[in-house]
């Protein structure tokens, strides 16, 4: 069931736990209302000081609400206004020990439960200035009853016995609300301790409960997500991290909530619209009872290592100069097409394409020029092939294509026309851009008529290049006219 945002502001955490004791407060005064109501029965109050007890009440209550819901209380030192709490009370049980013509101790045993009310928050010298305070309103409550009310006071001694007696039980609440303010304390610094100790972590930490709620997150955390500390604590993690991680933890929660840790990868968009990787190991949280109660997170950023990753990754596969595919990859996606092309009893070509006329250019114009070529002719061979084929470069001035699915050789010697006629055209290179023109021999081999395994393809593909190579420098012996030479796989 969602929280109802009239009684938990989710602007400020700590204002909705304000506002959670500030309705445990109310419980005290709805008692004490209640003994009023029973003491104007009895004919213990006069009605008209009862109804003035309650409207105060009812106003107090409401003035305090309303100063927590608007944000008022945070001007003052004690923002959860605890210390005015109790001077209120004190006064407010003053005033109906005073209305009252009997059983005054009963009403006073009221300051009992007020002061319970600030045990855990205030400090000893703070119980004793209130303790004085409320004997000191014990002694003038006594002091109008003699002269304003008479007849309500007949036995003087007895009420001294019972100022007395409030004298020497209140000082109590200062030695043990002083042990719990110092436990308090103490836990306090323990729990900065481990904040300090966790802003230093360069991994991110953040602790969740049983319902996915954040208790502690360090500075890194905050700082990564761009949040303020403040904030994060005791929102929802779909507050915190957003939709898709909140999918995500949640999946691997159930596992963390039966004891047992997990470790996952995540991407996680940053407001600066820049992704991160991540790596997320989530550990139970076991309480003093020995209980899972929620998990702590260890957030990495790994993108660093990530993008390191797939740049060796990267440079292990392609070509450094032309960015293709290298003839490791190459057979990687060869192999991968013969498995496919079995399994669906599908037909493809590979084709091993070799320069010609290339080395007078790195002899003449120099390596630059020579690699400038190269880029340019892996340019033009991608450009008159499909984006589903795969180019690579295999050797120095050597190529080969995969293209998939084709229908038999003559679709694949249309492609190799295609490119024979892209490395016609001249190309320009180096500072000077100097004019050369170039031409290829092109070997094709079928899936799977030519060979039906990744090897015999490139042995059958290799050997029609050199075919294709003999032939064009026959013809070129002969009638020296250069033209399409194909080669193709016997």
């Amino acid at each position: 069931m969602p929280p109802d945002p009239l009684l938990t502001p989710q602007a400020d955490p700590r204002q909705a736990v304000r506002l959670r004791r500030l309705g445990l407060a109310a419980l005290t005064y709805a008692l004490t209302a209640t003994f009023v109501a029973l003491a104007w029965l009895f004919g213990m109050l006069p009605g008209l000081a009862a109804l003035q007890v309650l409207a105060a009440y009812l106003a107090i209550n409401l003035g305090l609400y309303a100063a927590i819901r608007s944000g008022f209380n945070l001007r003052f030192k004690d923002p959860s206004l605890t210390r005015f709490q109790i001077l209120v009370g004190i006064t407010m049980v003053m005033a109906i020990v005073y209305n009252m013509d009997d059983g005054r101790e009963l009403a006073l045993f009221g300051c009992f439960l007020v002061f319970l009310f600030g045990i855990f928050r205030l400090s000893a010298r703070e119980f004793v200035g209130i303790t004085l305070y409320t004997l000191l309103g014990y002694a003038v409550v006594i002091a109008l009853l003699v002269h304003l009310r008479p007849a309500a006071i007949p036995d003087v001694p007895r009420e001294i016995m019972s100022w007395l007696l409030l004298a020497g039980f209140l000082p109590c609440f200062n030695i043990i609300g002083g042990q719990f303010h110092r436990l308090r304390r103490k836990l306090r610094e323990n729990v900065e301790s481990l904040r300090v100790f966790a802003d230093n972590i360069p991994a991110m930490t953040v602790s969740w409960d049983g319902n996915l709620r954040c208790r502690l997150a360090n500075r890194v955390f905050s700082e990564f997500f761009g949040l303020a500390p403040d904030a994060i604590v005791g929102q929802h993690v779909r507050t915190v991290l957003g939709e898709v991680m909140y999918r995500e933890l949640e999946g691997h929660f159930a596992q963390v909530l039966q004891g047992y840790p997990v470790t996952y990868g995540s991407v996680s968009l940053l407001p600066s619209g820049e992704s991160r990787y991540l790596e997320v190991r989530v550990v139970p949280y076991i309480d003093s009872e020995e209980k899972i109660a929620g998990g702590f997170s260890v957030i990495t950023d790994i993108t660093g290592h990530k993008l390191a990753e797939e740049r060796i990754q990267w440079v292990a596969h392609h070509d450094s100069l032309t960015s293709l595919p290298n003839r490791l990859l190459f057979g990687d996606r060869l192999g991968q097409a013969v498995r496919v092309a079995k399994r669906n009893n599908l037909s493809f070509a590979l084709l091993y394409l070799d320069l010609d006329r290339f080395k007078p250019v790195n002899d003449t114009l120099g390596h630059g020029a020579g690699d400038e070529l190269l880029v340019d002719v892996s340019r033009r061979i991608q450009g008159v092939v499909r984006e589903s084929d795969t180019v690579a470069r295999v050797g120095g001035d050597e190529f080969a294509l995969l293209l998939l699915d084709v229908a038999g050789r003559g679709e694949a010697e249309v492609v190799a026309a295609k490119i024979t006629a892209a490395l016609v055209a001249p190309f320009r290179v180096g500072s000077a851009r100097h004019e050369v023109t170039i031409g290829t021999s092109i070997g094709i081999a079928i899936f799977p008529t030519d060979a039906s395994d990744p090897d015999a393809l490139v042995k059958a593909a290799d050997a029609a290049m050199y075919d294709a190579k003999q032939v064009r420098d026959g013809c070129l012996a002969g009638e020296r006219k250069p033209g399409r030479l194909l080669g193709v796989a016997a």
